[in-house]
């Protein structure tokens, strides 16, 4: 496998939107080189350090899913769209600084499960994480779903971000995830799909 992320020149200009919502986007840093030929979580998990971002991917059941990229200038925008187009089994999108990407086929309906309120208080990332996924409207959709949480293949690292408190209410279970991760300063959240109706969630710091 050849991998080969060149950055060479960031912090190009972004244009002027007469949206207002998108004129609150963060100018896009630019690529100068991108020569890519690997495995689509390898590169989700390059694009934190490189353009500054926070990442959530959901992946589906394949172990592995390769991807081939050859831009030049490149903005985080142009790296998402040549990834759906050389996949094609994956959509995106992005707010402000975060990033989401999932199948294309659907999310899993978990990500969805409504939350009605979430706290932690001096927390790890891994600490919310357990306590996210043990509160009762979750572990009630688990059972409904028929899904049961595993040990990650790779594991989630020390997950040494600084310890943070979080207070929500009224959202989905990908939305704490992502200000999990955004609090806490992580640089990628991966939640797995695998057979039989496990799934794992690990996460990277920066």
């Amino acid at each position: 496998m050849i991998v080969k992320l060149i950055a060479a020149a960031v912090l190009g200009l972004c244009a002027v939107s007469t949206s207002g919502v998108m004129a609150q986007q963060p100018a896009p840093s630019t690529v100068r080189v991108i020569e890519y030929n690997g495995d689509l979580a390898m590169l989700m998990a390059a694009l934190p350090n490189t353009y500054g971002v926070t990442v959530g991917l959901e992946l589906d059941t394949q172990a592995r899913h390769t991807v081939r990229l050859s831009l030049q200038d490149a903005t985080i925008a142009d790296v998402m769209n040549a990834m759906v187009q050389s996949s094609k089994k994956f959509q995106w999108q992005q707010t402000g600084w975060l990033v989401e990407v999932w199948p294309a086929a659907g999310s899993n309906p978990l990500l969805d499960t409504k939350i009605g309120s979430f706290n932690v208080r001096e927390a790890s990332p891994a600490e919310a994480f357990d306590k996210l996924l043990t509160l009762p409207e979750v572990e009630a959709n688990m059972t409904t779903l028929k899904l049961k949480r595993r040990a990650p293949e790779s594991g989630s690292g020390e997950l040494s971000s600084p310890r943070f408190s979080l207070a929500l209410e009224g959202v989905t279970l990908r939305e704490a995830l992502n200000k999990i991760a955004q609090e806490s300063r992580l640089a990628i959240w991966t939640f797995r799909n695998y057979p039989n109706g496990f799934f794992s969630i690990s996460a990277e710091t920066r």
